[in-house]
C-alpha cells in the first residue's frame, strides 16, 4: 500500500494560524515519541494518534517521517539558545564559556538518550528537507558555540566550532551506541577544548558516573 507524501512542503511563514498550531501539535507529538521510543520504533501513524491529526494531512506539512523528526529535532536545538539567553555563561574567556556551553548541551543529551540517537539516525537521511532541517539544527548551535567564543578573531572561531561540531557529533554517536561512557564524552569534550584554546577546563561540571 503506497503512503502520501508530498512533493513539496509549505514554510511555516507560509501556513495560517491554525495550521501553524497544528504542525507544532505534531512537532510536539514526535518529539515526545522519540524521547521515550527509539526511532526505528516510531511510525507516523503513532504521531498522528499522538497529535490528534488525520495521518494524512500530517503528509501536507512534512514530507516523510525522517523529515518530520529532523524539524522536531531542529525545533529542539533552538531550545539551547533559549537556555543560554535565559542563563548567559558565566565563564571569563573563551575556554571557559565554551565548555560551559557544551556540557549544557551533552547534559540535554544525557538527560535524553533517545535524541543523540535520533540525531546519529537522521544524519545519513536522503530527504533533501530532512537534510536542510539537519543543517538548519547544526547552524543554530554553531551559533551558540560562537557566541561563547567572543574575543576570538572570526577565522579562529569559525575553525573551532568546526572541530567541536566533529568532535561533539562523534562521541555523541559512541555514546549513544554504548561504546563510550558519558564520562568520556565530558572528558574528550574538555581535551578537546583545552587543545583547541589551551585553557584549563570546568572538569567540575562533569558527572561522576
Amino acid at each position: 500500500m503506497s503512503r502520501p507524501r508530498a512533493a513539496t512542503v509549505p514554510e511555516p511563514s507560509q501556513l495560517t494560524d491554525s495550521q501553524r498550531v497544528r504542525r507544532a501539535r505534531i512537532l510536539d507529538a514526535a518529539l515526545a515519541l522519540a524521547r521515550h521510543r527509539p526511532f526505528e520504533q516510531i511510525q507516523m501513524k503513532d504521531v498522528a494518534e499522538a497529535s490528534g491529526v488525520a495521518l494524512g494531512t500530517m503528509y501536507q506539512y512534512f514530507s516523510s517521517k525522517d523529515h518530520l523528526f529532523a524539524e522536531a529535532l531542529a525545533h529542539w536545538g533552538g531550545l539551547l539558545q533559549d537556555n543560554v539567553r535565559a542563563r548567559p555563561l558565566a565563564g571569563d574567556d573563551p575556554a571557559a564559556r565554551l565548555t560551559e556551553v557544551l556540557h549544557r548541551s551533552i547534559r540535554a543529551f544525557q538527560q535524553q538518550p533517545n535524541l543523540a540517537k535520533l540525531v546519529t539516525a537522521l544524519s545519513v537521511s536522503s530527504d533533501p528537507f530532512a537534510v536542510e532541517a539537519i543543517a538548519r539544527l547544526d547552524r543554530s548551535t554553531g551559533a551558540v558555540f560562537r557566541d561563547a567564543l567572543v574575543g576570538l578573531d572570526e577565522v579562529t572561531a569559525g575553525s573551532v566550532v568546526r572541530m567541536v561540531d566533529h568532535v561533539m557529533a562523534g562521541t555523541l554517536r559512541l555514546w549513544s551506541a554504548g561504546r563510550m561512557s558519558i564520562v568520556d564524552v565530558y572528558a574528550s569534550i574538555d581535551e578537546m577544548v583545552e587543545l583547541l584554546l589551551g585553557s584549563r577546563t570546568a572538569t567540575d561540571q562533569r558527572p561522576t558516573n
